[in-house]
Order: C-alpha cells, then sequence, then structure tokens
C-alpha cells in the first residue's frame, strides 16, 4: 500500500486545488501516526509480567479455526469474503463471547482470495502464524480499531515471504467512485460506532452487522458494489474502536473519512491478502487519534497566545 498512491489520488487525480495541501495533510498525517505508533509501542514494552495463559491458547486455536471456516465460505460455498467474515464474526460472539475477538481475527485471514493464490493450505498456515501475533500483542495497541485485521495481515504477509501467498493488483478506482467509497466508509464508521458504544452491542456485533448488510445489499445496488461493501466494511473495524481511542461521532467520521482515502489510494495494492481492510482502517485510527492528541498539545499554546 502506498502513501504516493494515496496522495495522488486524494490530492490529485481527485481533483483537489492544490498539490500543496495535499503534502500539507499527508505530513500531518505521518507526524500524527507515527507519534500514536512510538507511544504505544514504548507503553506495550513496559508492560511488566508477559506470560501465555490458558485464555491465550484458547484465543489462538480461536484465531486458526475461524481462517479456513471463513475460506470455505467465502470461495467453496461462494458467499465472498465480506459476507463470511461477518457471519463467521456474528456467529462466534453469539457462540462465545470470551472467543468472539480473536474467531474475527481469524476470520479476516479468511478472507484471503485466490487473486492472491490463496488456498486452504495457505490459509491454515497465515491463521496460525496470526494465532500467534494475536497473543504477543495482547498488550499492544488495545482499542484502536482495526488491530484485529492487522493481526491477520501479518500473517498473511508471513506465508507470502515464504511464497505461500502473491498479492494481486487492481485498478484504480475513477474519481467520482472514489468520492462515494470515501462517503460510504465515514458512514460505515459511524454506523457501527452506533452499535457498538451508543447501543452497546459490542464492537464485534457492530461490525459484523455493518458488513453483513453492507455485503447483501451493496452488489446489487450500485455499479461499484463489491467495493462499496469492502469499504463499507473496511471502516467497520476503525469504528470498532473504543471511545478512549476515538471520543464521539465527530472523530469517528473522520476516522472512516481517513480510512476510506487510504482504501482509495490503496486498492491497487496487496489484492487478495486477509487482513488488508483492517491494516487501512487500523492506520486510520491512529492517524485520528495522532490528531486529536495533536491539537490538544497546540490548542492550550493557541490560547495563550490568543488571550496574551
Amino acid at each position: 500500500m502506498s502513501v504516493a498512491a494515496t496522495a495522488g489520488l486524494a490530492f490529485g487525480t481527485a481533483g483537489a486545488p492544490d498539490p500543496l495541501i495535499g503534502a500539507v495533510v499527508l505530513a500531518v498525517a505521518a507526524v500524527s501516526l507515527g507519534y500514536v505508533a512510538a507511544k504505544e509501542t514504548r507503553d506495550a514494552l513496559r508492560t511488566d509480567g508477559f506470560r501465555v495463559t490458558r485464555t491465550d491458547l484458547g484465543n489462538a486455536a480461536a484465531v486458526a479455526v475461524a481462517a479456513p471456516v471463513t475460506y470455505t465460505l467465502s470461495v467453496t460455498v461462494g458467499a465472498g469474503p465480506v459476507v463470511a467474515s461477518a457471519l463467521v464474526g456474528l456467529c462466534a460472539h453469539l457462540l462465545t463471547e470470551t472467543y468472539g475477538a480473536p474467531a474475527y481475527c481469524g476470520s479476516f485471514v479468511g478472507m484471503a482470495t485466490p487473486a492472491a493464490g490463496a488456498d486452504l493450505g495457505a490459509v491454515v498456515a497465515a491463521a496460525l502464524a496470526a494465532a500467534a501475533v494475536f497473543v504477543l500483542a495482547k498488550h499492544a495497541f488495545n482499542g484502536f480499531g482495526g488491530k484485529l485485521g492487522t493481526t491477520a495481515f501479518v500473517g498473511c504477509l508471513s506465508v507470502a515471504a515464504f511464497g505461500g501467498l502473491a498479492p494481486g493488483t487492481g485498478p484504480v478506482p475513477e474519481p467520482t467512485v472514489a468520492a462515494g467509497l470515501v462517503a460510504a466508509a465515514a458512514l460505515g464508521a459511524v454506523a457501527t460506532y452506533l452499535l457498538s458504544v451508543r447501543l452497546d452491542h459490542g464492537p464485534v456485533v457492530g461490525s459484523a452487522v455493518v458488513g453483513l448488510v453492507a455485503g447483501v445489499v451493496c452488489p446489487p445496488l450500485f455499479a461499484a458494489g463489491d467495493a462499496v461493501a469492502a469499504v463499507a466494511f473496511c471502516a467497520s473495524f476503525a469504528g470498532m474502536a473504543t471511545p478512549e481511542r476515538i471520543p464521539g461521532l465527530g472523530p469517528m467520521l473522520l476516522a472512516g473519512g481517513v480510512a476510506g482515502i487510504v482504501f482509495v489510494g490503496a486498492t491497487p495494492y496487496f489484492v487478495g491478502f486477509g487482513g488488508k481492510l483492517g491494516t487501512i482502517a487500523f492506520t486510520a485510527c491512529l492517524v485520528t487519534a495522532g490528531v486529536l492528541s495533536l491539537g490538544r498539545h497546540v490548542a492550550p499554546v493557541g490560547g495563550d497566545a490568543v488571550t496574551g
């Protein structure tokens, strides 16, 4: 996924008036992302007493099992990756809330498709790698939307490093379609946040419901329906963030919009990789949290200057 490609689509071909604006926005995004990533990594390294528990083993098993189930439902049955992942995540949560989140993570691995050379064996291998990452990262970046998908993406990358997966490529959306995708992402993130936080259904249910509705309704309704369903599902992962990380509807609308922009820029890259959508959402949440945090640091300075 290319930052340069994102910049070109968001501020070049999509018709923004001044490339300088794009450069400034990208600089702010990069600083914000780096600031939050460094802080969270530092805090995770300070965590004492890491050990593998029985719950960790159950979590790892849930990741490993959900991936091939999702892949089978998506590819063999023909439900498609969005509907398959949403169904597995929702069913897993209803069966056991304890292991709903790790099963949802595994379902993102299972979203890998033959476009990336994925078969059942590659998915199982990626799921095992993701299961290990899930346990190792249990103290890091908690509460950020997209963490589960990023974990799945790391699992797929691990298999790709040994030739088990090869990312496909895709076309760049037209500017009009790109604008629609960004709007759909913003709505998907907010809808998930409302279901998860305001209606208290929790992040897995909130995201899975948005993904399931988008996956069923959007493909027959829109010319670019598959892309709309994918970007709404992608943004739903941002909507899984806790209020401590993304506080309120306004910031969540921003996170969804950022996810949409990154989705458009990343469209040609890593096609068919499980966890790609979650990684996009994770990036959007880090950028949004960083912007909010930096804003809180800058605002008092501006206030002092104004009041003299």
